[in-house]
């Protein structure tokens, strides 16, 4: 009886720390998405000549939790054109079940 039960405990106890170090990994790497977004939008806020997409690269290559995966942008302006003054940019990025949205205004 007490086998049981402290085989069972044991038991509990690992999927209980399995499970919690799923959400760890899930929570790290939507922080480090939405990393990526927040820098790859400022730096297109403060360079709108630049290519949205090569800074998503250039940030996505800086953060080695996604150096293999192939992240989803989606850009979005308002007024469409993504260069002039007073554009507002919605950046979007999605890898697995993790989104990141980042937004900005060009001066």
């Amino acid at each position: 009886m007490l086998l049981e039960a402290v085989g069972f405990a044991a038991l509990a106890f690992g999927l209980l720390l399995t499970f919690s170090l799923q959400v760890f990994d899930l929570e790290r790497r939507q922080l480090g998405l939405e990393q990526v977004a927040r820098n790859a939008t400022r730096y297109f806020i403060l360079n709108p000549d630049s290519d949205l997409g090569e800074a998503v690269s250039s940030f996505q290559a800086l953060d080695q939790q996604f150096d293999e995966d192939q992240l989803e942008v989606s850009v979005r302006c308002q007024p469409t054109d993504c260069q002039s003054s007073g554009t507002f940019v919605w950046l979007e990025l999605s890898v697995g079940v993790n989104v990141a949205k980042a937004f900005g205004v060009i001066p």
